[in-house]
């Protein structure tokens, strides 16, 4: 009896022994699928992602991206049309007021021509006039040259010379000669935007530096007072020997004469 519950007792335990046994295997082989799946889904789910971003770019660069472009596009667009609609209002503005400048300089060119060349008669021009004499006085001497039969009208040219630019005092009808002229050159036309330019050249005698003083201050401050001989020169050089001032001079003078065409 002794034997048979010892055996039956052996058998419990190896059975028990068993079952616990083969619940740890299978618990084990859970364990393993349960992980082997779990990573499965993980690459599936990271296989979609990558999917879902490919097509986000997709649909970004075939219909965002262009959309957005064009709406750039619009916009600069806007913003030139607004620059050249404004450019055009400054041009508008400017124009009326070049106009109305002209028109002021030419209604008081006897009280313009007498504040510049004697400083009388100031007071009474307009503000804007008086802020810009030197462009007025270069309004009033740049006249039309124009010649059927030469490139220039050298004769109105010769003319201002010798009945203005070459007077000691230019505004007395008894003036003396500032130089002994011998000889002018004057060289073909060159086109500056709407003006033309005509380089010229003076080879004159004066007897010193007073004289050749006189010659620049025609050319550079005043205006004749007569308008047929008005005539818009800079000088670009002289050759002058400044420590024989006292002495006669044989003097080269370069200068570039402004004129329009109508």
């Amino acid at each position: 009896m002794t034997e048979n519950k010892d055996l039956l007792q052996k058998l419990i335990t190896d059975d028990s022994t068993r079952k616990f046994d083969n619940v740890g295997i299978g618990d084990s082989s859970d364990k393993d699928e349960i992980m082997t799946v779990s990573r499965i889904v993980q690459v599936r789910y990271r296989f979609y992602a990558v999917w879902v971003l490919l097509l986000i770019l997709i649909v970004l660069f075939r219909l965002f991206l262009p959309a957005l472009d064009k709406y750039d596009a619009k916009k600069a667009q806007a913003l030139t049309l607004k620059m050249n609609l404004e450019s055009l209002e400054n041009r508008e503005r400017q124009y009326q007021e070049s106009i109305w400048f002209v028109e002021s300089i030419n209604q008081n060119a006897d009280q313009v021509v007498e504040c510049i060349n004697k400083w009388e008669s100031c007071q009474d021009l307009p503000k804007e006039i008086q802020n810009q004499l030197w462009l007025a006085k270069s309004y009033l001497l740049t006249k039309n040259l124009d010649s059927e039969k030469m490139d220039v009208n050298e004769k109105k040219i010769i003319e201002n010379i010798d009945m203005f630019l070459l007077k000691l005092e230019p505004f007395s009808n008894n003036s003396f000669v500032n130089g002994t002229l011998s000889k002018i050159s004057i060289w073909d036309k060159e086109s500056i935007d709407w003006l033309y330019k005509v380089p010229v050249q003076i080879d004159i005698t004066f007897d010193d530096k007073e004289y050749l003083l006189a010659f620049i201050n025609n050319v550079e401050k005043y205006v004749p007072e007569d308008d047929a001989v008005r005539v818009l020169y800079k000088i670009d050089k002289i050759t002058y020997d400044v420590v024989n001032s006292d002495d006669p001079q044989d003097t080269t003078i370069y200068m570039n004469l402004y004129y329009y065409e109508e």
